[in-house]
């Protein structure tokens, strides 16, 4: 005989606090969602950082060519980051969109 429990979490919102025990429902796609969503920020905030240090890095180099070179390619690679992310970013909005899964859903703000 095989007895099946209903887990709900008294914390969490009913939508995120009942998990089914076959391992699915709607809590993992939330959760996954939600972490694929931080993952991609966190990649723009770490390509935005290090083009920032590659900034400060140009004006501090004072003239000195190696110095100038090492920022230069620092910056380069900073904005080759800023482009991938933003293209992993769409690919995955778009696999997403054609698959009906509601991954990344990363609320962007408008101007009215």
């Amino acid at each position: 005989m095989e007895i099946l429990a209903q887990l709900t979490n008294p914390v969490l919102p009913p939508q995120l606090g009942n998990l089914s025990p076959e391992g699915g429902g709607p809590a993992f796609g939330k959760i996954v969602s939600s972490l694929v969503g931080l993952l991609f920020i966190l990649a723009f905030l770490m390509s935005l950082f290090y083009l920032l240090t590659g900034g400060v890095a140009w004006i501090t180099s004072e003239g000195d060519k190696a110095n100038l070179e090492k920022a230069r390619n620092k910056i380069t690679h900073a904005i080759v980051g800023l482009i991938v992310v933003a293209a992993a970013f769409a690919i995955f909005r778009l696999v997403g969109q054609f698959f009906g899964l509601d991954i990344g859903n990363i609320p962007f703000p408008t101007i009215q």
